[in-house]
């Protein structure tokens, strides 16, 4: 089950929104409505200034799309895979399918985002100046001057020294190529993030006793999520280098449970995933796979109709979100597992299915790796 909403493709990357962005989208526009509107347009009514904040809200929100673009096409151009760009309640962030190969390549990738910003900046700045010069321009002034700042916070935050800030991103570039070594260069570049995310703790709880207690706690909360997703992004680094080169084929389960097309909902819960306690089975028919049923497909059907929906009604058929190649590498399958929130993926290969494999089986085998230092 997926938590976000595709909004389509950009240069072929798929763009999602998640729900925590509507949060938000409404916090900004009322603030915008609430504050600089009120105060730069008195006389426009409350219904009208509402909209007007809505406006510039998806406006800002597509400059930080733009961003993200920068960063995910200066990526491709690179040679990186790009699983997609999602906007959330922090902003976004481009997911790349690996590293980038040389410090080189991580400094470009970096400072394509506020370089993005910065130009952005610049020309809402302009825009607004001229919209000041021109007869009934106040609102068109307004807005781009709104836009014009909130774009160079969003370059100058991005540039602080803390990954997986763009700025920490330009630190750890900086550090690879001087120690020649990824992986100590994302360990002291994600201490810098901890500590960059305890200093905005800090100066939130500051300014919460102050005057500005929601501005306290939103600085606050973004020094939480900044902590995370430092520890995350180094952990994430030492997952992939240790699940690195090694195939799904070597990792797979090859005796398979499957449940056959015909069987209820009812009787694949209690018949196969509470006997077998396995969130997902491949639904056969004959030889012939047809999907991979996993719990939060029947989740999605309510309760007094499971005894009547069979397994081949609810099962998502074979696609590329769901199967995967036995010669695929096991981290882009932990990737695809965690996208499509499924605990398990079909191992096909010619139509033939070789073998299943499970998040059960990633982990032992990361956990063996990591105990012999591989």
């Amino acid at each position: 089950m997926r938590r976000a909403l595709r909004l389509g493709r950009v240069f072929g990357i798929a763009i999602d929104v998640d729900w925590t962005w509507f949060i938000v989208f409404f916090l900004f526009a009322a603030l915008l409505s609430q504050g600089l509107l009120a105060e730069r347009l008195p006389g426009l009514g409350f219904p009208a200034r509402w909209l007007l904040a809505a406006l510039t809200t998806v406006l800002f929100f597509a400059s930080v799309l733009l961003h993200e673009l920068a960063h995910s096409v200066v990526a491709i151009r690179n040679g990186l895979g790009i699983t997609g760009i999602t906007l959330f309640i922090f902003g976004g962030v481009s997911k790349m399918a690996d590293e980038p190969r040389s410090p080189t390549m991580e400094l470009k990738i970096a400072l394509a985002g506020p370089a993005t910003s910065i130009a952005l900046s610049l020309l809402f700045f302009v825009l607004a100046r001229l919209a000041a010069a021109m007869p009934g321009g106040a609102i068109l002034g307004t807005i781009c001057f709104y836009l014009g700042t909130v774009n160079g916070f969003l370059a100058i935050f991005n540039l602080l020294p803390g990954f997986p800030l763009d700025g920490g991103r330009v630190l750890r570039a900086g550090l690879w190529r001087g120690l020649m070594n990824l992986t100590e260069a994302t360990r002291i570049a994600s201490s810098f993030g901890q500590g960059l995310g305890i200093l905005m703790i800090m100066a939130g709880v500051l300014m919460f006793l102050g005057h500005a207690p929601w501005n306290g706690v939103w600085l606050a909360f973004i020094g939480w999520f900044l902590i995370q997703a430092a520890q995350a992004s180094y952990q994430q680094l030492i997952v992939r280098q240790s699940l690195s080169g090694i195939p799904v084929s070597q990792v797979m389960t090859t005796q398979v449970e499957s449940v056959p097309a015909d069987a209820t909902l009812e009787e694949v819960v209690h018949d196969y995933m509470m006997a077998h306690n396995h969130p997902a089975f491949p639904v056969i028919e004959g030889e012939v796979v047809l999907g991979l049923l996993c719990l939060g497909d029947i989740r999605h059907v309510p309760r007094e109709q499971r005894s009547q929906v069979t397994a081949r009604q609810a099962a998502p058929p074979l696609s590329d979100h769901n199967t995967i190649a036995p010669s695929a590498q096991v981290w882009d399958a932990l990737l695809r597992m965690t996208a499509e929130d499924c605990g398990r993926l079909l191992v096909m290969e010619n139509g033939r299915l070789l073998g299943i494999l499970s998040r059960t089986d990633i982990m032992r085998t990361l956990r063996m790796r990591m105990e012999l230092g591989g």
